[in-house]
């Protein structure tokens, strides 16, 4: 009798395609912004064109454990503030709250997607960490995804724990 690994780590290019419907879904439904594809010259511009970013890192366990990363561009980080909290543009925000506001978009991707993902099985999201940082690099080939959100570079990481 052969014993089944019901708590395989999954791999990252299984779930493409539902993180990017996670990330629609709460860009769309909760912060009243469009995702595009971000590729090729576009993306080398939009990144050139960011001199700040926020990454927001949510850690999860359960039937099988990793890290979410969602690396915003902090002017999109902004404008997602305002449009969140119903806020006239250029607002200001302190970086406490802004922070929490980016933790929490990343709260709600990575929640969404294992939802979307998981469906039967349960799963514990750590309390999400924000860090700025003054560069970011796109994901390369499949370890992740760049899109663009309200026109703005976008990127998401995911890294299994091993099991």
């Amino acid at each position: 009798m052969s014993s089944v690994n019901l708590r395989r780590t999954p791999e990252l290019v299984e779930h493409h395609q539902s993180v990017q419907e996670a990330l629609v879904e709460v860009a769309e439904n909760s912060f009243f912004a469009f995702v595009d594809p971000l590729e090729g010259e576009a993306l080398a511009e939009g990144v050139a064109a960011v001199s700040s970013w926020l990454e927001a890192s949510v850690t999860f366990t359960g039937a099988f454990g990793g890290t979410m990363r969602i690396v915003v561009a902090e002017p999109l980080a902004l404008e997602l503030f305002a449009s969140f909290l119903g806020l006239e543009p250029g607002e200001s925000a302190d970086d406490a709250r802004l922070f929490d506001l980016v933790g929490e978009f990343g709260n709600m991707v990575c929640g969404s997607w294992l939802t979307r993902s998981c469906q039967r099985r349960r799963f514990d999201l750590e309390h999400p960490s924000v860090v700025r940082q003054a560069s970011a690099e796109p994901p390369a080939g499949g370890d992740g995804l760049s899109l663009a959100l309200n026109g703005q570079p976008v990127f998401v990481r995911l890294t299994f724990a091993e099991v």
